[in-house]
């Protein structure tokens, strides 16, 4: 059979045959329709990713520090003028308490901690005492600049903020309060009196300030920047991978048409809970295997974990209820990239530095679900009190949703089968058969009687049938080919 032969025996047709005509657009329209709508789709929500840290310099000062003086002397001073001076919107905003009120530095990191402040930043009590001795006292040999300000922060909230908007501004105003130091009427004594002959003094006088950090759960492991960010992606991605097959399997196999809507609901809770229970400790193994120097122990681990199975469980319920059933398939892509983007927007940075309208990220899981890692890992920011009702909300609506989700994912399902048509029966050659082996031992069956079928023995072939025996006999004919010039050989 030649090559011409065996294109016209497959019963294909170019696009400029006029079997086409009428039916071009049906194809072209749909495709390009299709193209658009994904575009954009892609484009609104990267807009809306991409919008969360639009302009986030200018909204700085979204992130309150705590400042409590407790030397009430030059250095103290120096620290309020320096922040006026730097004071703008792309600096965090300092409020200045009284000791009074944060009557010791426990007390100051505990403001931290329960996520009142972003930070706080203080003065070590008689800290402007001791330098004025190194600076006029020529007996004293040793003078600590450390021993002055203190700065806190919790670095495992959001660490690329923490390390980028509140450690370094927080260290550029420690040593803006240096040179503020200097201005102060303590600064400008401490000249006139200092021993210039005498280089402890001096010493002193050259480094008067430096900034001390104290830093809440240390996390400087690199894979912290994945934390609020493929960390929350991943469970997601994974739960909707699952549904997507469990739903093919229980349309292929006829489960969803034929078994009962109890045993079929029964049988997708177990699946659902088992699946997101060893997600949950999938993603929490990896986080872990990764941690480096991070401080956790066994307790974080199983908190994180059963975290983690909360929070795909609860995606697992919002997929199994919408699709395949209230949203179709086909449109399956558009709403998981739109979930997972507006889910990411909320955690990847922390929403007071995004615009009003990203506030809504409150009542999105991802979020509610990072604050309570973070509440875990730290032992601070206890947000539990807006976390839970909005987890529990999601988690008990799917609950209640799904069963109305089987029902009619059931009722597609069999609908489905009784409109399908049923296959056709394998055709066959009637008669004695024939076994012809091709060049790789490949066994082929051709029963040359006639064309037949099991119920009606009347078909006549098609081209498919004549494509698979003009194949296999060219098989043959080449191996003999093959064997008579070896033999000649």
């Amino acid at each position: 059979m030649g090559v011409k032969d065996w294109r016209k025996s497959t019963g294909r047709a170019s696009l400029s045959h006029p079997s086409w005509h009428g039916r071009r657009k049906a194809v072209a329209i749909p495709s390009v329709m299709a193209v658009l709508m994904v575009l954009l789709v892609l484009l609104a929500d990267c807009c809306y990713l991409y919008g969360a840290s639009f302009r986030q310099g200018n909204r700085v000062h979204a992130l309150t520090v705590l400042a409590v003086d407790y030397d009430g002397g030059a250095i103290g001073q120096a620290m309020s003028n320096s922040y006026h001076a730097l004071q703008s919107q792309s600096f965090p905003t300092v409020h200045f308490h009284t000791a009074s009120e944060y009557p010791d530095p426990s007390s100051v990191e505990r403001a931290v901690c329960k996520g009142d402040y972003w930070g706080a930043v203080y003065t070590h009590q008689g800290a402007s005492s001791r330098l004025s001795d190194a600076l006029g006292n020529s007996a004293q040999t040793t003078y600590n600049p450390a021993d002055t300000i203190t700065f806190i922060y919790n670095q495992v909230r959001y660490p690329a903020i923490a390390d980028s908007m509140l450690q370094s501004n927080l260290e550029v105003l420690i040593a803006a309060s240096r040179s503020a130091y200097y201005q102060t009427a303590g600064g400008r004594e401490a000249l006139a009196s200092l021993n210039t002959s005498d280089p402890f003094a001096a010493s002193a006088y050259l480094n008067p300030i430096q900034a001390s950090p104290w830093v809440i759960s240390p996390t400087t492991q690199g894979s912290r920047v994945f934390y609020n960010t493929v960390g929350m992606v991943m469970p997601v991605l994974a739960t909707f991978f699952s549904i997507m097959a469990l739903n093919s399997v229980g349309t292929q196999t006829g489960f969803l048409a034929q078994a009962r809507m109890r045993d079929v609901w029964l049988f997708r809770f177990v699946v659902g809970k088992l699946y997101t229970f060893l997600g949950g400790l999938v993603v929490t193994g990896f986080t872990w295997a990764f941690h480096e120097s991070w401080v956790v122990d066994g307790g974080k681990f199983a908190k994180t974990w059963m975290i983690i199975w909360f929070y795909m469980d609860i995606n697992w319920q919002i997929f199994d209820t919408l699709i395949g059933t209230f949203i179709p398939v086909h449109f399956a892509p558009f709403f998981v990239l739109t979930w997972v983007l507006m889910n990411i927007a909320s955690t990847v940075f922390p929403l007071e530095l995004a615009a009003g309208w990203y506030r809504v990220g409150y009542a999105l899981p991802a979020h509610e679900i990072y604050t309570l890692l973070v509440q875990v890992w730290s032992g601070c920011v206890n947000k539990t009190y807006i976390a839970l009702p909005v987890l529990f909300s999601y988690w008990l609506l799917g609950h209640v949703l799904s069963v109305f989700s089987i029902r009619k994912r059931c009722a597609d399902a069999e609908r489905l089968e009784t409109i399908t048509p049923p296959a056709e029966e394998t055709p066959y050659f009637g008669g004695e058969t024939e076994e012809i082996e091709d060049v790789n031992s490949q066994t082929y069956e051709l029963r040359d009687a006639g064309w037949e079928t099991d119920a009606t023995r009347t078909r006549e072939p098609s081209s498919s049938d004549r494509i698979s025996i003009g194949t296999a006999r060219e098989r043959d004919e080449h191996k003999a080919e093959l064997d008579v010039k070896q033999t000649r050989e």
